[in-house]
């Protein structure tokens, strides 16, 4: 079948639904002596069923493999999504009186995102694929500095690695996933022993990685092309974060 016609401004497939779900977390300090500690913390996964709708265009199919658009439907359904649990080794190293220097190892369970199906009833009482997504674990790699200048002002620095999700196979314009490499900078000023201003700056520099839609071998990708057409090209983005805060102690 060749590509069905689309209008411009066409909504082709837009899903929302909200959910409520438990999830745990266990954490600990231990303190070596008194200029080096190390922390473990662990995140459970939350796994959630999100109650909503559908939204998407649908074709009327002629047997010789052209198409004619219909109206967008409405559809109620369901999709249930897990948020991976996390976990991280980190520590504290008190070099002198003013350096210290802070080490962080972070892992997701990323797997657990492998696919996107929707529950929707009207259509089928098998659940309809979305997106597969076969997402990995990643690790986060964070090293980091802190100066104490005096006794009111604290300066801060450190660069973190982020490993993507996704391996170059699976890379899709949905979520274009890729390497990270994180900058930052800040600095805390006490400005009465109750009252601290902390602000922090960060730059995050994204790698260049390819992406290819339609990806081989995935059945659903194939399907969405014939409405999106196919893609070939690279991803990358730079972002800044800047963020401040007052924190007051009673």
């Amino acid at each position: 079948m060749g590509k069905l016609p689309v209008n411009e401004g066409t909504t082709l497939k837009y899903m929302e639904g909200d959910d409520r779900a438990w999830g745990w977390q266990l954490g600990a300090v231990y303190d070596i002596n008194d200029k080096h500690r190390v922390g473990f913390n662990y995140r459970s996964e939350v796994n959630l069923t999100l109650d909503g709708h559908a939204e998407g265009l649908t074709y009327n199919i002629n047997p010789n493999g052209s198409g004619s658009p219909l109206s967008n439907t409405h559809y109620a359904g369901s999709m249930d999504l897990t948020l991976p649990a996390t976990a991280e080794l980190s520590s504290l190293h008190q070099l002198t009186e003013q350096w210290a220097v802070h080490t962080s190892i972070n892992w997701t369970e990323w797997s657990s995102f492998d696919k996107l199906e929707a529950d929707i009833p009207s259509l089928s009482s098998d659940p309809q694929m979305v997106k597969v997504e076969n997402w990995e674990d990643n690790y986060r790699f964070a090293i980091g500095t802190t100066y104490q200048w005096d006794q009111q002002l604290t300066l801060r620095s450190g660069i973190a690695y982020d490993t993507s999700a996704v391996s170059d196979q699976n890379r899709t314009l949905t979520i274009p996933e890729t390497d990270r490499t994180w900058l930052s900078m800040g600095a805390g000023y006490e400005m009465t022993p109750q009252l601290t201003l902390d602000a922090a700056f960060t730059y995050v520099f994204a790698k260049d990685a390819s992406v290819k839609e339609p990806r081989d071998g995935i059945t659903s990708d194939k399907d969405g092309s014939d409405f999106g057409g196919d893609f070939e090209g690279e991803t990358t983005g730079n972002v800044w974060l800047v963020g401040v805060q007052a924190s007051y102690r009673f």
